[in-house]
């Protein structure tokens, strides 16, 4: 190793236990997804605190390197672009795809969503049975408008998104008979139980069945940072070394089981 290859080093060691003491800068998308990441809810109310077991899971990585995560929810679009351009240090639950198209690197995965249909027993008393992914074009499938569904191995096209802004009113689309089924995360919709009293209800009243979707890829979980820069490539490894060491104690699984016990 020449004298300037270790000056470098010795100058972004440095840099990194500066940067050590302060707090990590991360965005996530400003649509939640908790249980891994929403705006806390005081008395019904959104408040200014990102809370949620991602949060969590870098904090605890972070306790060893005496740095905190502070998250922000941003349009997403905004998040990964301030990540690529190095102005936030990491986004929170990005996928493949994202991680493809804004050019990030991604950590190791962290957790996989179990993926999920919902179809309505008052509409489809019958009930729904999907043998394997492609049946699901046997039947009109709807979902959120602005989302897209390659994650689930299904063309955004053939999805009737339409204005659909919440899952009350997807739900509603299928109790009316509009559409036969959609498709979601069983984490995602155990966790918006922490964020809204009135779909909690819709869930729990017995008219909304949930099966597993045959077939779908896998959709996990990823932390992402910016794909040039010493800095980013250093908080990688960083947060792959606690994943790994975390892993060993199932600390996702107990963070998880913390938001979701109630």
């Amino acid at each position: 190793m020449n004298r300037v290859h270790a000056l470098l080093l010795l100058l972004f060691s440095l840099a990194m236990c500066q940067a050590g003491a302060a707090t990590v800068q991360a965005c996530a998308d400003q649509a939640e997804m908790p249980p891994f990441v929403y705006a806390e809810r005081v008395h019904g109310q959104r408040s200014g605190q990102v809370v949620g077991a991602s949060v969590d899971l870098l904090n605890l990585i972070g306790a060893r390197h005496g740095w905190q995560v502070q998250v922000q929810l941003l349009p997403w679009a905004r998040c990964l672009a301030l990540v690529a351009d190095h102005r936030v240090a990491l986004a929170l639950n990005i996928g493949q795809a994202d991680a493809t198209a804004s050019k990030l690197l991604l950590s190791d995965a962290y957790f996989t969503m179990h993926n999920v249909y919902f179809y309505s027993r008052r509409a489809r008393p019958q009930g729904i049975h999907l043998r394997q992914l492609a049946d699901v074009h046997r039947y009109h499938l709807c979902g959120l408008g602005g989302y897209r569904f390659e994650a689930y191995g299904i063309a955004t096209a053939d999805v009737d998104r339409g204005a659909t802004i919440g899952y009350e009113q997807l739900i509603g689309k299928l109790h009316l008979g509009r559409c036969d089924l959609f498709i979601d995360s069983r984490e995602t919709m155990a966790g918006q139980y922490l964020i809204n009293p009135t779909l909690r209800g819709m869930l729990v009243d017995g008219t909304l069945v949930s099966q597993p979707l045959p077939g779908s890829p896998l959709r996990e979980l990823y932390f992402g940072v910016a794909a040039s820069g010493a800095g980013a490539a250093q908080l990688l490894r960083t947060i792959n070394a606690g994943l790994a060491r975390l892993d060993k104690t199932k600390e996702l699984d107990k963070l998880l089981a913390h938001y979701l016990e109630d």
